[in-house]
């Protein structure tokens, strides 16, 4: 039930289960995995675990694991993508997105004002590449990833973190293992970086890093080594490209269908008023 039995090639469409009564479901699918590389498990909120595969839903609440080796490729329904990378536990805390619809009879207008949305989520360990999608760029508050040391928040942005707690020995110097903390990076945008200590905003191409909630955030000259080969490696991105061509064309599919069940709706009720003004 939780799930729907959504993958890849499913049947329906969250979007129209917000439209047609199956929002118990819907309302709390925040996007679609597009990748899933190596051992990939998500836990829900309720306690249930499983195996994520190419297609797959992922929810609001879930728990998402990759393994040693492992990637996970995920977008969101706002258009955001992350990529977590291996020995990284992420959670998808609060993610509410109430994508347009394309009538405005999708849902009455005062219930559609009383949406909120929002993407909160959170990284436990490891790292993660992210592609903010349209949540945030309005109310920058709707947008917030909680690390162990820190809170990021979006300008509009294409951002890297990691967070190291004595497990970054793969980036490990001749002067020993990397200081444990969190490091991020800025590709394009501006990200806003807090803690206890204050808040600071960078920019592309700017680096920092922050030890611990109290101490105050580092600009650093460069790239850290930790925050090397963040993207999917050269092997997967063909495949990754098919699958995302794949995804979209699934949901122009389920757009259309959308308008078309929208329009019949509406046709029916015009016939129910004009039957119940004439009788």
């Amino acid at each position: 039930m939780r799930y729907c039995g959504l993958r890849f090639a499913g049947a329906l469409v969250w979007a129209v289960g917000v439209t047609f009564g199956g929002g118990a479901c819907a309302a709390d699918r925040a996007g679609t995995v597009v990748l899933a590389v190596g051992n990939v498990t998500d836990q829900a909120a309720d306690g249930n675990r499983r195996t994520l595969h190419d297609g797959d839903g992922i929810y609001s609440g879930d728990s998402l694991s990759t393994g040693r080796g492992a990637y996970l490729d995920l977008d969101f329904a706002d258009g955001g993508r992350i990529l977590l990378r291996p020995g990284t536990r992420f959670q998808v805390e609060h993610y509410r997105y109430a994508a347009a619809a394309p009538a405005q009879t999708a849902a009455p207008a005062t219930a559609r004002s009383e949406i909120h949305e929002s993407a909160f989520f959170r990284l436990i360990k490891g790292g993660l590449r992210a592609i903010s999608g349209l949540i945030g760029h309005v109310t920058r508050a709707d947008y917030r990833l909680d690390t162990p040391v820190a809170t990021i928040g979006i300008r509009g942005t294409e951002y890297d973190v990691r967070y190291c707690n004595n497990d970054c020995g793969d980036k490990a110097g001749a002067a020993g293992a990397l200081q444990n903390g969190l490091y991020t990076g800025v590709d394009r945008g501006a990200i806003a970086i807090s803690n206890r200590a204050g808040e600071i905003i960078t920019t592309a191409g700017q680096f920092l890093y922050v030890h611990d909630t109290r101490s105050r955030i580092r600009l650093l000259r460069g790239r850290p080594a930790v925050l090397q080969h963040m993207r999917l490696p050269e092997r997967y991105r063909q495949l990754e490209g098919k699958r995302l061509k794949s995804l979209n064309r699934q949901r122009l599919e389920e757009r259309r269908r959308l308008e078309m069940r929208l329009k019949l709706r509406e046709e029916l009720r015009h016939r129910i008023r004009r039957g119940s003004g004439g009788g």
